[in-house]
């Protein structure tokens, strides 16, 4: 396995290095990782004394500090891209300069619209493995699971919001997908195995599907394991995903918003109370 998070590491897609990462204290900066650049630059508007690391590609890396009733927390986003294959890259070279709390912050269509409608919040517990990108690192049979310690954070942050959360919050299994337009619209000729595919999920109890969880998860999962051989700290990883689809693939505009703009105050939240409690 390549040495990640050493000395002399040199990124290609992203314009960072490697004393990007640190910050709150030996903990190091929590690094939010939207799918789209759109996103990761309103999530940074929302801090101050932002930097912005521009790169050819778009991947731009901002770094800034999120004020908060017990301190400022030192914060970045990023864009991943779509997909596993994207996120893959990106992941990879975070982790190589150091970055150690990678959470994905994204979108996804419901599973479940009778209980789970669009303009939802659903934390990942575990991602169906549904695209190739991590069968290049374990088989298929290992699990891809956030750190227990970023789903506890998250439960104490629903918690702490009741009564009057932004919106209503589900925890469980999401799907990760490789083809949007296959899996999910059912283009192609194969749609009637991938109707029955997505059913099989729905009916197994699957929250969402999204595309880049699952690379994530299994990223943190492997590097953790090396690093922790190596007497060093382990990756944190999860997710908080928008639910902007439900039985409809896309329901509208003003959902969207609504549904970004809780997931985003929900997870910003549960790293106010990840970051308390490892204080």
């Amino acid at each position: 396995m390549m040495s990640m998070g050493r000395d002399g590491f040199v990124p290609i897609h992203i314009n960072a290095e490697k004393s990007d990462f640190e910050g709150n204290g030996v903990h190091g900066r929590y690094v939010l990782l939207p799918g789209s650049e759109g996103r990761a630059e309103k999530i940074a508007s929302m801090w101050k004394d932002v930097v912005v690391k521009k790169h050819p590609r778009n991947h731009n890396l901002y770094l800034g500090r999120m004020e908060t009733g017990a301190g400022d927390i030192d914060m970045a986003v990023i864009s991943t891209g779509m997909g596993a294959p994207s996120a893959d890259i990106i992941i990879n070279e975070l982790i190589g300069l150091g970055a150690r709390n990678l959470i994905r912050i994204g979108t996804s269509g419901s599973m479940q619209p009778e209980y789970i409608p669009a303009g939802s919040v659903v934390v990942p517990t575990g991602s169906v493995k549904d695209e190739s990108t991590t069968s290049r690192y374990l088989p298929v049979e290992m699990p891809a699971v956030p750190s227990m310690e970023f789903l506890t954070a998250a439960h104490k942050a629903w918690m702490e919001m009741s009564p009057d959360p932004p919106c209503e919050v589900f925890f469980g299994v999401v799907h990760t997908k490789d083809s949007l337009y296959a899996r999910e619209m059912l283009a192609g000729p194969k749609r009637n195995e991938n109707e029955e595919y997505m059913r099989i999920l729905k009916d197994g109890g699957v929250l969402a599907s999204e595309m880049e969880t699952s690379i994530l998860f299994t990223l943190g999962q492997l590097y953790s394991q090396q690093f922790i051989k190596e007497g060093g700290s382990p990756v944190l990883t999860g997710a908080v995903l928008a639910v902007i689809g439900g039985t409809t693939p896309f329901a509208g505009k003003s959902i969207e918003a609504a549904a970004t703009e809780a997931a985003i105050s929900f997870c910003l939240k549960t790293i106010e109370v990840l970051h308390r409690s490892s204080a």
